[in-house]
């Protein structure tokens, strides 16, 4: 006979135990994450090429992520995630063919879609009581909303702005995303 549940058990389907597993595929993009920040931070002032390349290529790998999360059985939403995925690869590989683009049209890209992926993860947060790590998602949500928001409320920001807003996020949500890591990693141990 089985334990009557107390309401406060998490389940997990096959697939979001496979995504647990893969727990280093997301601190890799963790650790990636981190490090392209922080390399924009040391040269904000000189990076509007490299940051467009840098950011490209972060776009494409979170959008990978985004994409490879919403066919796990536990997503929230997978047709808003596979979305998001998509539109963060596309959003990646216009970034890496036009790298020397104004940063007005950049910064207006790369917040648009910050705000998007921002606004989908707080409703993720909110919709979905059973969500493991559910403040953590509601966090990387909020201040991917709000990063993005800076970017597309200044039009015409200089090259340092745009470097400096986005070297802070990326190494914020690279760090949110090592803390998502290790909550997988204990997901996949606890099985």
């Amino acid at each position: 006979m089985s334990s009557p549940s107390t309401g406060s058990e998490m389940t997990i389907g096959p697939m979001g135990l496979n995504i647990a597993r893969q727990w280093t595929t997301v601190l890799f993009v963790a650790i990636i994450t981190v490090a392209l920040g922080v390399i924009i931070l040391v040269w904000p002032d000189k990076t509007l090429g490299l940051l467009s390349v840098l950011v490209g290529i972060q776009l494409l790998l979170f959008g990978l992520y985004r994409l490879l999360r919403a066919f796990a059985d536990d997503a929230i939403s997978p047709g808003f995630s596979a979305l998001v995925g998509i539109l963060g690869m596309v959003v990646g590989v216009v970034v890496l063919r036009n790298p020397f683009e104004t940063v007005v049209v950049l910064a207006t890209l790369l917040g648009v879609l910050w705000i998007v992926i921002g606004a989908i993860d707080v409703l993720s947060a909110i919709a979905d009581s059973s969500l493991s790590d559910r403040l953590l998602v509601g966090l990387v949500g909020f201040v991917t909303a709000v990063a993005g928001i800076v970017v597309v409320s200044w039009p015409g920001p200089s090259v340092t702005v745009v470097a400096v807003v986005a070297g802070i996020y990326l190494v914020v949500i690279g760090l949110l995303l090592a803390i998502q890591a290790v909550s997988l990693r204990l997901i996949a141990k606890s099985d």
